[in-house]
Protein backbone atom coordinates (compact mmCIF):
# COMPACT_ATOMS: atom_id res chain seq x y z
CA UNK A 1 0.00 0.00 0.00
CA UNK A 2 1.50 3.18 -0.96
CA UNK A 3 0.59 7.11 -0.31
CA UNK A 4 0.16 9.42 -3.09
CA UNK A 5 3.91 10.70 -2.26
CA UNK A 6 5.43 7.29 -1.94
CA UNK A 7 3.77 6.45 -5.86
CA UNK A 8 4.90 10.17 -6.80
CA UNK A 9 8.52 9.40 -5.67
CA UNK A 10 8.31 5.87 -6.99
CA UNK A 11 7.84 7.31 -10.57
CA UNK A 12 10.02 9.90 -10.65
CA UNK A 13 13.09 7.59 -9.45
CA UNK A 14 12.10 5.16 -11.87
CA UNK A 15 13.00 7.85 -14.81
CA UNK A 16 9.08 9.41 -14.97
CA UNK A 17 9.60 13.14 -15.38
CA UNK A 18 7.73 15.53 -13.35
CA UNK A 19 5.95 17.05 -16.41
CA UNK A 20 4.84 13.50 -17.30
CA UNK A 21 3.53 12.42 -14.19
CA UNK A 22 -0.51 12.05 -14.55
CA UNK A 23 -2.29 11.25 -11.77
CA UNK A 24 -5.33 9.18 -12.61
CA UNK A 25 -8.34 9.42 -10.54
CA UNK A 26 -10.66 7.36 -12.85
CA UNK A 27 -8.68 3.85 -12.40
CA UNK A 28 -8.06 3.24 -9.02
CA UNK A 29 -6.62 -1.08 -8.72
CA UNK A 30 -7.62 -0.85 -4.95
CA UNK A 31 -9.90 0.39 -2.87
CA UNK A 32 -7.68 0.16 0.46
CA UNK A 33 -4.94 1.72 -1.06
CA UNK A 34 -4.31 5.23 -2.11
CA UNK A 35 -2.10 5.09 -5.03
CA UNK A 36 -0.51 2.53 -7.32
CA UNK A 37 2.24 3.47 -10.07
CA UNK A 38 1.19 2.39 -13.82
CA UNK A 39 4.16 1.20 -15.90
CA UNK A 40 6.91 3.14 -13.96
CA UNK A 41 9.52 2.33 -16.02
CA UNK A 42 8.80 3.91 -19.61
CA UNK A 43 9.37 7.42 -19.11
CA UNK A 44 7.17 8.91 -22.25
CA UNK A 45 4.51 10.79 -22.33
CA UNK A 46 1.48 10.97 -19.68
CA UNK A 47 -0.45 7.65 -19.91
CA UNK A 48 3.22 5.60 -19.27
CA UNK A 49 3.79 8.09 -16.25
CA UNK A 50 0.30 7.99 -14.65
CA UNK A 51 -0.43 6.83 -10.79
CA UNK A 52 -3.86 5.65 -10.32
CA UNK A 53 -5.18 7.29 -7.45
CA UNK A 54 -8.03 6.89 -4.85
CA UNK A 55 -8.77 10.05 -4.32
CA UNK A 56 -11.45 9.47 -1.30
CA UNK A 57 -8.50 7.27 0.28
CA UNK A 58 -7.22 10.77 2.54
CA UNK A 59 -8.29 13.54 0.45
CA UNK A 60 -12.38 13.04 0.32
CA UNK A 61 -13.02 16.15 1.77
CA UNK A 62 -11.14 18.06 -1.07
CA UNK A 63 -12.59 15.50 -3.79
CA UNK A 64 -15.91 14.40 -2.83
CA UNK A 65 -17.55 18.19 -3.74
CA UNK A 66 -15.70 17.64 -7.12
CA UNK A 67 -15.95 13.98 -8.43
CA UNK A 68 -19.35 12.73 -8.61
CA UNK A 69 -20.11 9.14 -8.94
CA UNK A 70 -19.79 7.34 -12.54
CA UNK A 71 -18.04 8.71 -15.09
CA UNK A 72 -15.69 11.52 -14.70
CA UNK A 73 -15.29 14.37 -17.07
CA UNK A 74 -12.07 15.15 -19.05
CA UNK A 75 -11.81 18.24 -17.41
CA UNK A 76 -12.62 17.03 -13.97
CA UNK A 77 -9.53 14.88 -14.31
CA UNK A 78 -7.43 17.34 -15.47
CA UNK A 79 -8.19 19.49 -12.65
CA UNK A 80 -7.68 16.44 -10.24
CA UNK A 81 -4.07 16.12 -11.41
CA UNK A 82 -3.51 19.62 -10.68
CA UNK A 83 -4.53 19.17 -7.35
CA UNK A 84 -3.02 15.87 -6.66
CA UNK A 85 0.44 17.27 -8.34
CA UNK A 86 0.37 19.94 -5.02
CA UNK A 87 -0.83 17.90 -2.60
CA UNK A 88 2.14 15.18 -3.25
CA UNK A 89 4.62 17.43 -2.56
CA UNK A 90 2.86 18.89 0.38
CA UNK A 91 2.99 15.68 1.89
CA UNK A 92 6.60 15.00 0.62
CA UNK A 93 7.90 18.11 2.21
CA UNK A 94 5.66 17.39 5.63
CA UNK A 95 7.39 16.49 8.39
CA UNK A 96 11.05 17.26 6.71
CA UNK A 97 13.11 19.13 8.71
CA UNK A 98 15.46 22.46 7.92
CA UNK A 99 18.88 20.50 6.84
CA UNK A 100 16.07 18.29 4.38
CA UNK A 101 14.52 21.27 3.18
CA UNK A 102 17.85 23.09 2.38
CA UNK A 103 19.21 19.73 0.43
CA UNK A 104 15.87 19.88 -1.40
CA UNK A 105 17.04 23.61 -2.98
CA UNK A 106 20.62 22.23 -3.27
CA UNK A 107 19.30 19.64 -5.55
CA UNK A 108 17.27 21.31 -7.79
CA UNK A 109 20.24 23.38 -8.12
CA UNK A 110 22.37 21.08 -9.32
CA UNK A 111 20.09 19.18 -11.41
CA UNK A 112 19.48 22.98 -12.89
CA UNK A 113 23.83 23.22 -14.04
CA UNK A 114 24.10 25.45 -11.20
CA UNK A 115 27.59 23.63 -10.79
CA UNK A 116 28.43 24.14 -14.27
CA UNK A 117 29.31 21.81 -16.84
CA UNK A 118 31.71 20.01 -14.79
CA UNK A 119 29.03 18.06 -12.65
CA UNK A 120 27.64 15.67 -15.59
CA UNK A 121 23.94 15.16 -13.71
CA UNK A 122 23.31 12.63 -16.22
CA UNK A 123 25.75 10.19 -14.83
CA UNK A 124 24.09 10.52 -11.54
CA UNK A 125 21.10 8.57 -10.01
CA UNK A 126 18.65 11.17 -8.25
CA UNK A 127 19.81 9.50 -4.91
CA UNK A 128 22.93 10.61 -5.69
CA UNK A 129 22.49 13.96 -6.35
CA UNK A 130 20.59 14.19 -2.70
CA UNK A 131 23.93 12.66 -1.63
CA UNK A 132 25.73 15.11 -3.03
CA UNK A 133 23.54 17.96 -2.03
CA UNK A 134 23.85 16.70 2.22
CA UNK A 135 27.61 16.84 1.73
CA UNK A 136 27.77 20.00 -0.26
CA UNK A 137 25.46 21.44 2.56
CA UNK A 138 27.99 20.10 5.15
CA UNK A 139 30.76 21.22 3.42
CA UNK A 140 28.76 25.16 3.62
CA UNK A 141 29.10 24.88 7.53
CA UNK A 142 32.14 22.86 8.12
CA UNK A 143 34.50 23.89 5.59
CA UNK A 144 35.98 20.74 5.92
CA UNK A 145 36.90 19.87 1.76
CA UNK A 146 38.68 16.37 2.85
CA UNK A 147 36.12 15.28 4.82
CA UNK A 148 33.11 15.70 2.74
CA UNK A 149 35.21 14.60 -0.52
CA UNK A 150 35.82 11.43 1.14
CA UNK A 151 32.12 10.81 2.82
CA UNK A 152 31.14 11.65 -1.25
CA UNK A 153 33.14 9.58 -2.21
CA UNK A 154 32.69 6.70 -0.20
CA UNK A 155 28.81 7.10 -0.10
CA UNK A 156 29.22 6.12 -4.22
CA UNK A 157 32.21 3.64 -4.05
CA UNK A 158 31.69 1.46 -0.81
CA UNK A 159 35.33 -0.21 -1.55
CA UNK A 160 36.87 3.33 -1.85
CA UNK A 161 39.53 5.12 0.76
CA UNK A 162 41.29 8.20 0.86
CA UNK A 163 44.29 9.34 2.11
CA UNK A 164 45.17 13.24 2.45
CA UNK A 165 49.17 13.45 2.51
CA UNK A 166 51.06 15.64 5.06
CA UNK A 167 51.78 18.07 2.01
CA UNK A 168 48.28 18.09 1.92
CA UNK A 169 47.35 16.04 -1.58
CA UNK A 170 45.09 13.97 -1.48
CA UNK A 171 45.13 9.86 -2.33
CA UNK A 172 42.34 8.31 -3.85
CA UNK A 173 42.10 4.81 -4.34
CA UNK A 174 38.27 3.48 -6.21
CA UNK A 175 39.18 -0.22 -5.93
CA UNK A 176 36.98 -1.12 -8.83
CA UNK A 177 37.83 -0.69 -12.33
CA UNK A 178 37.20 2.24 -14.03
CA UNK A 179 34.99 3.58 -16.67
CA UNK A 180 34.11 6.90 -19.08
CA UNK A 181 31.16 7.33 -16.73
CA UNK A 182 32.98 6.77 -13.35
CA UNK A 183 35.82 8.59 -14.05
CA UNK A 184 33.49 11.77 -15.08
CA UNK A 185 31.38 11.11 -11.58
CA UNK A 186 34.75 11.21 -9.76
CA UNK A 187 35.80 14.31 -11.69
CA UNK A 188 32.94 15.96 -10.63
CA UNK A 189 33.14 15.22 -6.68
CA UNK A 190 36.68 17.01 -6.86
CA UNK A 191 35.34 19.86 -8.72
CA UNK A 192 32.85 19.88 -5.87
CA UNK A 193 34.41 19.11 -2.67
CA UNK A 194 38.38 20.32 -3.21
CA UNK A 195 39.61 23.62 -4.10
CA UNK A 196 41.14 24.78 -7.33
CA UNK A 197 44.76 23.33 -7.39
CA UNK A 198 44.54 20.50 -4.88
CA UNK A 199 46.21 17.26 -6.07
CA UNK A 200 44.13 14.63 -5.74
CA UNK A 201 46.31 11.19 -7.26
CA UNK A 202 43.10 9.17 -8.43
CA UNK A 203 44.03 5.03 -8.78
CA UNK A 204 41.41 2.53 -10.14
CA UNK A 205 41.18 -1.35 -9.60
CA UNK A 206 45.26 -1.79 -8.01
CA UNK A 207 45.70 -3.54 -4.56
CA UNK A 208 45.85 -0.71 -1.98
CA UNK A 209 48.81 -0.35 -0.81
CA UNK A 210 50.57 3.40 0.48
CA UNK A 211 54.25 3.68 1.99
CA UNK A 212 56.24 6.78 2.26
CA UNK A 213 58.44 7.07 -0.43
CA UNK A 214 58.56 8.66 -4.25
CA UNK A 215 55.90 7.25 -6.44
CA UNK A 216 57.23 4.18 -7.94
CA UNK A 217 55.06 1.65 -10.16
CA UNK A 218 56.24 -1.82 -9.42
CA UNK A 219 53.62 -4.76 -11.08
CA UNK A 220 50.41 -3.79 -10.95
CA UNK A 221 51.35 -1.94 -7.40
CA UNK A 222 51.33 1.84 -6.89
CA UNK A 223 53.39 3.15 -4.06
CA UNK A 224 54.24 5.97 -2.36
Amino acid sequence: MKRLWQAAMEALENGIRENDLFFDVTDTSSPYGEATVKNAHTPYGPDEGSVAVNPYYSYESIFGPVIKTGKVPELTRFLCDMILHHLWKVDAFSGMDLESFYVRFLEADILQGAFGPEVPVEDFTAGEIRLIAYYYLRLCRTGNQERCFCDSVRSLYRNAWVNVREEGSVVLIVNQASTPADERRVAALQNIFLQAGRVCRVFWDIPPGIVECEETPIGHFVLF
